[in-house]
C-alpha cells in the first residue's frame, strides 16, 4: 500500500519504546513528533534521538498517555500497540483514547486496520512431552488432553507443516472507528481440515 505523506505533519507515537517509529516519522518529513512511553526505556530513547540529531523534531514524554497534559491536535498517530493474539495485553485502549482526544478530523492512524486469523495445528511433540517427564510416565495427562480437551491456548511461532486446517478470519478491526467494546466479541468460524490430524 501507499506510504502516507508525513511532510510537515504532527505525529504522535504511542508506546514509543526505543523511539524507532518516531525516528522513521522524522525521517519521512514530519514537522513535529511526540513520542510517549511510561517505561524507563524512554531515557535511552532520548539519547537515541539526540545521537541522531533529531532533537528539534522529536520530543519524548515519559508517563501514562491518559494522564499527560494536553499535547494538542495531531495529524497522525503511530503505534506498535498489538499484544499477544493481537488484543491480549495490547495498548489499543490507549490508541482509542488518543484518537478520540487528539487526532484531527481526517487524521491517520498507522497501522489503520488489524485482522485476526485462526487456524488449527497439530504439534504432536507438545503432547508427546507427557510420555516421559523427568523419567516419570505421565501418559494419563496425555490421554486426558486428547479425551477431555484439556488444551490450553499458547502464543508462539509454529512451523508451517504443523498447520492442518485452512485459516479463518475471525475479526477485522478498523482502528479509525473501533470502540473499546468492539474488542470483546464472539466469532463464528469454520476450519476445514487439510489433512488428518489429532487436533
Amino acid at each position: 500500500s501507499k506510504m502516507p505523506d508525513l511532510q510537515g505533519k504532527t505525529v504522535l507515537d504511542i508506546g514509543c519504546g526505543t523511539s524507532i517509529l518516531s525516528l522513521f516519522a522524522a525521517r519521512a518529513g514530519a514537522g513535529k513528533v511526540i513520542g510517549v512511553d511510561r517505561a524507563d526505556i524512554i531515557d535511552f530513547a532520548r539519547k537515541v534521538v539526540s545521537v541522531n540529531g533529531l532533537d528539534s523534531v522529536v520530543t519524548l514524554k515519559k508517563g501514562k498517555l491518559e494522564e499527560l497534559e494536553d499535547i494538542g491536535q495531531v495529524d497522525v498517530i503511530v503505534s506498535e500497540w498489538m499484544g499477544y493474539f493481537l488484543l491480549f495485553e495490547s495498548m489499543l485502549d490507549t490508541v482509542i483514547f488518543a484518537r478520540d482526544k487528539w487526532l484531527k478530523p481526517g487524521g491517520q492512524i498507522l497501522p489503520n486496520v488489524a485482522t485476526m486469523y485462526l487456524c488449527g495445528i497439530d504439534d504432536g511433540e507438545r503432547v508427546d512431552f507427557w510420555d516421559n517427564v523427568y523419567g516419570f510416565n505421565m501418559t494419563v495427562i496425555k490421554e486426558a488432553i486428547y479425551e477431555q480437551g484439556l488444551w490450553e491456548p499458547m502464543v508462539e511461532v509454529v512451523e508451517g507443516d504443523t498447520v492442518v486446517t485452512e485459516s479463518a478470519t475471525i475479526k477485522v478491526i478498523d482502528i479509525a472507528t473501533v470502540a473499546k467494546e468492539d474488542c470483546d466479541f464472539t466469532s463464528t468460524f469454520h476450519l476445514p481440515a487439510k489433512r488428518e490430524s489429532m487436533c
